[in-house]
Order: structure tokens, then C-alpha cells, then sequence
């Protein structure tokens, strides 16, 4: 309906701006033309043309006259022009205003079209809305019906157990009555009980602590007992060590004398000893001089003997030294060019092994590479099937909740159904929503085993991924670690190739400089040849002359070495002499401060010995008046211990009376538990009817609460639906009027354009009479 109002519209004003330029044209197109006649003239022209036509020539004055007068009517006929001019500019702008409220009032139409479809709509929308807010209405009415049911219901049930608990609640008062009175007698026998016992601890304390006393004072008398016996042991001992030191001190003092006297003959047997070495000494000097005068002779042959031999030693063994260097330079040049050999196999093992590590770490660079995008790629499965995972426990937890909701549900349910005796139309709906929503919680339980199912899955695939990585990662690091060892490899093994061509090359140089050596090496060894020869006839000869100057030494060195053995002995016996000296004199003082020791322990033992017997002196009186004090503590412990029985018996006879009154309590106690588990169960089954009583209460204020909020809202409706049918009609009445204004206009329009035509034919009439002079055509 819009687009065709629209289209309709579009139209009009189309035709309208071609309708009024087109007017306007035929008008200047079709409208006859005021052109000068070129045929006969019938009459006298009043212009200048038609005189001269007409008479063929003109009089001066005449002329004059006739141009004058063409003048006046030719401005007579311009003034007249402009007053049309003026009026066709008029009636332009009228017409243009007209045309402009035209196409206002399409404008306005096109609005009113759109206005009246959305109030159109609106009222569709309104009717819609309010048939909705009836059928609530209806459907919160028959909810209300039901809820009311139901809260008669429940009130039904629920008053029978509210009278059965009142009746227990009472009787269970009754009974904690009773046994407040038991517990008040279990209090009092408890308190004389308290007492009594307090007694009993007081009088059992007494008795303990008179047996206490008793035991410590015999502890005492033992004690002191103990003690006398000791001292008296250690006067006696004491007495003992007294005659034992006297004793010490006489053997002492005997021992003394015999030491003084072994160390006086030893000190004459060293006087002796002494006097005899003195003696053979000055034997031993002038023997000694002989000796070595002889000695000298041989010494100084020996002398020139050892300097042959040295010197030819010398020789010979700058001889063999010539020709050792001589065979160690031929070995070390053999040696070398083995080590040389040996040195290049090196360099080339090292040069082998190299290569080998370069192209083992570029092989296991490659498998690196290889792992890591085997790697990679896993991680990705890992993150894609963790983000499965995810996605499936968030599918879950929307179901396990709506499964707990669905028990729950299930459970209310039951428990309404258990409620309600009988089989009332209540309970069978009851029943069937049960049914409805365990058919829902089996759908339910299915989908959660589903989704566990793709879940474990998932994880097995998952733990599958992780596995395999954790494989890829113990490959990749046993990789890394055989590449960081061959890497950290090939210093050493690029070092040992440079180590071994360097040695190569300097064992190439080393054998050049042994070689080079050889020449002289051999003339050293000829030269020391000749020095040997000489030096070895030099010393056969002196060692021809040696024999006898050894006899003689030989002779003078034994008389001496005899005194000198004589006099050895003599001085080896001095210091034995001198150590029994010695010793004698040690012996004696020790048995000096033996004695002196011995002296003093005997004064100590006197001391000790008149201590100990005075001391077993006082613990015998000590002991005498404790063994006194012994009569006294043993009555007081028989009168305490009388006491403590008597308590004793006392205390029995309360607990009994107090055991009779804890088995009453515990009767009373037994039936209060009873009654208060019958409230329990009669509250257990009040608290659901008045649950559900508050429920439906509370529906049912929800439910009137709705039904006032939907007859509110239809009434509203209505009026929407009022005010709606009166905007509508307003926008199609003001829509005709809005057409008719149209019309009005159009026709306007019309009249004005007829003016504006005839205006411009009289223009168009004047400008050719103007053209012609102000002749008329």
C-alpha cells in the first residue's frame, strides 16, 4: 500500500513539472505571431513606412509629424508592454508558489501514507497483543483454580500432624518436667558425693602422708644405720692404713742406708776407669804419627793414580760419550722418522675424524630439525584436542547441573506424591510431570555418558599426544645432547689436527738437524780414541809403584788401630761406671721422697682415724633419737588409714544412691528422646505441607499478582487499541482533505497559466507592432 501511494504520488509530481513547462511552451509555440502584411495596403499607414508606401514620397513636416506620433505610440506600447511584463512575472512567481505547494502537499501525502501503514501496523500489533493478554489471563485464572486446589489440599493434611505434634510436644515437656526433678536429686547426692570424697582425698592425704613420715623416718634409720656402719668400717680401716704406714716408712729408711752405700763403690770403680784411659791415650798419639806419615806416602800415590784413572775415565768417557752421541743421533734420526710416520698417520686419523664429526653434527642438526616439526605438529594436536576436551566439559557441566536440577526436581516430586493419600487427579499429575522428568533425566544421564565417553576419549587420545611428544622431547634432547657433545668434539679434534701437522713439521725439521750433525759427531769420536791411549801407559806405570808403600801403611796403621781398640774399650766401660753412679744417686733421692711420702701418710691416716671415730660416735646418737620418734608416726598412720575406710564406705553408699538416680535419668531421658523423635518425624512431615503451603501461597500471590499486572495491561491495550482507531481515522481524513487541496491547487494552476498565455500573446502583439513602428499589422 505504501509504495503504491508513493508510486502514485512520484507520478503526479512527474506529470505536473512536465504538464506546466509544456503548457507554457504550446502557449509560446502555438500562439498566433503578429507579422506585417507584405500585400496590399488598404488605407493610409499613420507610420513612416506606409507613407512613403502609400504616396511614395513624404513631405518634410509631414514626415516629422508621422515619426513623432510613431514615437508616442510606440512608448505608449512599450509602458503598455511592461505593465504585461510585470504581470506575466506575477503570475510566474504565483504559478511557481502554486507548483511548490503541489509538491509540498505530495510530499505531506507520502508522509500520511507512511503515518497511516505504521498506525496500520500498530493496531495489528495491538490486537495481537491483547488476544495474547486474554489467553494469559484465561491460562493465570485456571492456574489459580489449581493452586487453590492444591493450598485446600495441603491445609487438609497438614492439620491433623500440626494437632498430633502440639499433643507430643507437650507430653515431651511432661517428661523433661520429671527429669529435671531427677537431675536436681542427682545434684544434691552429687554434691554430698563431692564433699565426701573431698573428705575421703583429705583424710587419704593424711594417711599418706603419715605413711610418708613413717617411711622416711625408717628411711632415716636405715639410713643412719647404713652410715654408722660405714664409719665404723673406716675407723677400722683407718686404724689399718696407720699401722701399714708405719710400717712403709721403717722398710723405707732401711732401703735408704743400702742405696748410700752401693753408691759410694761406684763412684771409686769410675776413679779407676779413668785413670787407665789417660794412659793409654798418650800410647795411642805417638803410634797415630807413624801411621799417618805412612798413610800420606799412599794417599798421595793413590792421589796420582786417581788422577790417571780420572783423566782416563775422562777420556774415555768423552770417548764413549763421542760415540753414544754419535749412536743416539743415528737412533734419534731413526726414531724421528718413525715418530714422523706415526705423527702423519695422526694428522691423518685426526683429519678423518674431523670430517666425520662435521658431517655427523650436520646429519644430526637435520634429525633436530625433523624432531622439532614432529614436535610442533603434536603440540598442535595436543592444543586441538585440548581445546575438544574443553569444549566437551563445557558441554557437560550445563548437563550434570540440569541433572542434579532433575533429581532434585524428581526428589520434590516424590516426596508431594508420598504426601497426598489416596489417588486424587493432584497426585496423577503429580505422577505423570515425575515420569515426564525422569524421562527427561534418562535423556539426560544418556547425553552425560555420551559426553564422557568423547571426553575419556579425548583424553586417551590426548594422554596418546603427550606421550608421543614426551618421545619426540627424550629424542630431541638425547639429539641436542649428541650435538652439543660432537660440536664441543670438534674443537679439540680441529686442535689435535693442527697439533699433529704442526707436528708433523717440526719432526721433518728435527730430522734435517740431526742429520746435519752426523760429520762431526764422527771426528769427536776419533780424537777422544787417541786421548784414551796416552792417558791409560801413564797409568800403568803408577800403579806399578803402589804395592809397596801400601805394606807400609798397611804395617804402621794396625799398631795404631790396636792402641786405638785399647783405648776404645777403655772408654766404653766409662759410661757404665758413670750410669751406676748415676743410678745410685736417682734410687737414693726417690727413696728420700718415698719416705717423705710415706711420713706424711701416716700423720693423714692419725687425722682420719680420729675423724672416723667421732664420727660413728654422733650417728649412734643420731640414730638412737630417730629410732625414739618411731612409736608415734606408726599411730598416726593406723588412725589415718581408720578414717580413709570409714570415708571410704560412705562415698559407696552415695554412688549407689547416685547409679539409682542415673538409671531414672537415663529412663526419662530415653522417653524424652522418644517423644522428641515423634515431633521430629511430625515435624519432617509438617515442614514439606508447609513448605509446599508457603509455595503455593506464594504462587498463588504471584499468580494474582500476574492476573492483575494482565487485566491492567489489557485494559491499557484497549485504550492503545482506542487511541490507535482514532489516529487512523484522523490520517485518512486528513489524507482526503490533503487530495481535495491538491485538486484545488491543480486547477489554479490551470487558470493562472490561461492568464499567463493570454498576458504573453498581448506582449507578443505589442513587440510586433513595436517592431513595425507602431504600425498595427
Amino acid at each position: 500500500m505504501l509504495n503504491l501511494s508513493h508510486n502514485s504520488v512520484f507520478t503526479r509530481r512527474l506529470a505536473a513539472a512536465v504538464v506546466v513547462p509544456g503548457v507554457l511552451t504550446s502557449m509560446l509555440l502555438f500562439a498566433p505571431q503578429a507579422t506585417a502584411a507584405t500585400g496590399s495596403v488598404n488605407g493610409v499607414c499613420n507610420g513612416v513606412v506606409n507613407q512613403l508606401a502609400h504616396r511614395g514620397a513624404v513631405q518634410e513636416n509631414l514626415l516629422k509629424a508621422s515619426a513623432k506620433k510613431n514615437a508616442d505610440i510606440i512608448a505608449r506600447l512599450q509602458s503598455e508592454r511592461s505593465v504585461l511584463q510585470a504581470s506575466a512575472s506575477a503570475l510566474t512567481a504565483e504559478i511557481d508558489a502554486v507548483t511548490a505547494s503541489i509538491a509540498a502537499l505530495d510530499a505531506a501525502q507520502l508522509a500520511l501514507d507512511g503515518e497511516i501503514a505504521a498506525a496500520q501496523d500498530d493496531l495489528a500489533s495491538l490486537e495481537a497483543e491483547r488476544s495474547s493478554t486474554e489467553a494469559a489471563i484465561l491460562e493465570s485464572r485456571r492456574n489459580l483454580a489449581g493452586l487453590e486446589a492444591e493450598k485446600a489440599t495441603a491445609q487438609n493434611q497438614l492439620a491433623p500432624l500440626q494437632e498430633q505434634e502440639a499433643l507430643a510436644v507437650a507430653a515431651a515437656d511432661e517428661l523433661k518436667g520429671r527429669a529435671a526433678d531427677v537431675e536436681a536429686e542427682i545434684t544434691a547426692t552429687n554434691t554430698q558425693l563431692s564433699a565426701a570424697r573431698a573428705e575421703q582425698e583429705t583424710l587419704a592425704a593424711a594417711a599418706a602422708a603419715a605413711e610418708a613420715a613413717l617411711a622416711g623416718k625408717n628411711a632415716e634409720i636405715a639410713a643412719a644405720e647404713d652410715q654408722l656402719t660405714a664409719l665404723t668400717a673406716a675407723a677400722a680401716a683407718a686404724a689399718e692404713a696407720v699401722a701399714t704406714a708405719g710400717n712403709a716408712v721403717t722398710g723405707a729408711e732401711s732401703e735408704l742406708q743400702g742405696l748410700e752405700a752401693t753408691g759410694t763403690a761406684a763412684q771409686a770403680e769410675l776413679d779407676d776407669q779413668l785413670a787407665k784411659i789417660d794412659a793409654a791415650k798418650a800410647t795411642l798419639a805417638g803410634l797415630q804419627g807413624a801411621a799417618t806419615a805412612a798413610a800420606n806416602a799412599v794417599t798421595a800415590q793413590n792421589t796420582a793414580i786417581a788422577t790417571a784413572q780420572g783423566e782416563l775415565a775422562s777420556r774415555q768417557a768423552a770417548a764413549q760419550a763421542a760415540a753414544d752421541a754419535l749412536t743416539a743421533k743415528n737412533a734419534a734420526i731413526t726414531t724421528a722418522q718413525a715418530e714422523l710416520t706415526t705423527l702423519q698417520a695422526t694428522a691423518r686419523s685426526a683429519a678423518t675424524a674431523l670430517a666425520a664429526n662435521s658431517n655427523r653434527i650436520a646429519a644430526v642438526g637435520a634429525e633436530i630439525a625433523t624432531l622439532q616439526q614432529q614436535i610442533t605438529a603434536k603440540n598442535a594436536e595436543i592444543t586441538a584436542k585440548q581445546a575438544q576436551i574443553t569444549t566437551a566439559q563445557n558441554e557437560l557441566a550445563p548437563l550434570q547441573a540440569s541433572k542434579v536440577n532433575l533429581e532434585t526436581q524428581i526428589a520434590a516430586l516424590t516426596v508431594q506424591i508420598d504426601s497426598i493419600n489416596g489417588n486424587s487427579k493432584a497426585k496423577r499429575d503429580l505422577i505423570a510431570l515425575r515420569e515426564l522428568k525422569q524421562g527427561e533425566l534418562t535423556t539426560v544421564t544418556g547425553q552425560i555418558s555420551a559426553k564422557t565417553a568423547t571426553i575419556a576419549g579425548y583424553q586417551g587420545d590426548l594422554t596418546a599426544l603427550q606421550t608421543a611428544v614426551t618421545g619426540l622431547n627424550a629424542q630431541l634432547t638425547a639429539k641436542q645432547t649428541e650435538s652439543s657433545t660432537l660440536q664441543q668434539q670438534a674443537a679439540p679434534l680441529q686442535a689435535s689436527l693442527t697439533a699433529a701437522n704442526d707436528a708433523v713439521a717440526l719432526k721433518e725439521s728435527e730430522i734435517a738437524a740431526l742429520k746435519a750433525q752426523i760429520p762431526a759427531l764422527q771426528s769427536a769420536v776419533t780424537g777422544t780414541n787417541g786421548a784414551v791411549a796416552s792417558k791409560q801407559a801413564e797409568l800403568t806405570a803408577l800403579q806399578g809403584q803402589l804395592p809397596a808403600l801400601q805394606t807400609a801403611a798397611a804395617t804402621a796403621a794396625s799398631a795404631a788401630a790396636a792402641q786405638e781398640q785399647l783405648v776404645a774399650d777403655l772408654e766404653a766401660a766409662v759410661p757404665a761406671l758413670t750410669a751406676n753412679v748415676t743410678q745410685s744417686q736417682d734410687a737414693i733421692a726417690a727413696q728420700k721422697l718415698v719416705l717423705e711420702q710415706l711420713k706424711g701418710e701416716l700423720a693423714a691416716a692419725n687425722s682420719a682415724l680420729t675423724a672416723a671415730q667421732a664420727a660413728a660416735a654422733a650417728k649412734g646418737s643420731e640414730l638412737a633419737g630417730l629410732q625414739s620418734q618411731l612409736p608415734a608416726l606408726t599411730k598416726a598412720l593406723q588412725d589415718a588409714t581408720a578414717a580413709v575406710s570409714t570415708k571410704q564406705a560412705e562415698v559407696a553408699a552415695l554412688n549407689t544412691q547416685l547409679d539409682t538416680l542415673v538409671a531414672q535419668v537415663t529412663t526419662l531421658n530415653a522417653q524424652i528422646a522418644a517423644k522428641e523423635r515423634e515431633i521430629l518425624n511430625l515435624q519432617a512431615q509438617v515442614a514439606p505441607l508447609m513448605a509446599q503451603l508457603d509455595g503455593l501461597n506464594g504462587e498463588i500471590s504471584a499468580t494474582e499478582t500476574k492476573l492483575k499486572e494482565l487485566q491492567a495491561q489489557l485494559t491499557g491495550l484497549d485504550q492503545k487499541l482506542t487511541d490507535a482507531n482514532t489516529t487512523l481515522a484522523n490520517l485518512q481524513a486528513k489524507k482526503g482533505a490533503n487530495k481535495d487541496s491538491v485538486a484545488a491547487q491543480k486547477k489554479t494552476v490551470t487558470g493562472l497559466q490561461d492568464q499567463l498565455g493570454s498576458i504573453q500573446n498581448q506582449i507578443r502583439a505589442i513587440d510586433g507592432q513595436i517592431a513595425l513602428g507602431g504600425c498595427v499589422a
